[in-house]
């Protein structure tokens, strides 16, 4: 990116990665209804809110935020920062995801429990990709218990 002539660094270095989606709208075993916690090892992320309401929970060394959502808004994730969408009322997001594809191989942690965390077999079947509403659901819930 240029700016003014000289050269200012990209927050999204590589390949950019586009989807749009919307909070779960099922109730989890914590009352809430969004998706599930995760945090990406390498990627930067991106939420812009394209309409309704919500938040993002987010976890991170500077603590835990709740930050609102609403149309217009955009709200940044660095590596590391574990992060929940939560439904709020229609919420609809377009995500900017960093190094597109990657996050899909592997980047991306769910917040399982510690003992799902230790054993890779446990790991990968839980976080297998999901064809359906219950599928999501079970793996939804399972790392809202790690969270």
């Amino acid at each position: 990116m240029v700016s003014g002539g000289s050269r200012v660094p990209s927050p999204l270095p590589g390949a950019v990665g586009l989807s749009h989606l919307s909070a779960y709208e099922w109730e989890a075993a914590d009352g809430v209804c969004g998706g599930s916690p995760h945090l990406h090892t390498v990627c930067t992320e991106a939420y812009v809110v394209t309409g309704g309401r919500g938040a993002v929970q987010t976890l991170s060394p500077d603590g835990y935020r709740d930050i609102p959502l609403e149309a217009g808004a955009v709200a940044w994730f660095t590596p590391g920062t574990v992060h929940r969408m939560v439904q709020g009322g229609s919420l609809r997001v377009t995500v900017l995801m960093e190094n597109s594809g990657l996050p899909e191989a592997g980047d991306a942690v769910f917040t399982y429990p510690p003992e799902v965390l230790a054993d890779p077999g446990r790991y990968a079947a839980a976080a297998a990709r999901v064809t359906t509403e219950a599928e999501a659901r079970r793996r939804r819930d399972l790392a809202v218990e790690g969270w």
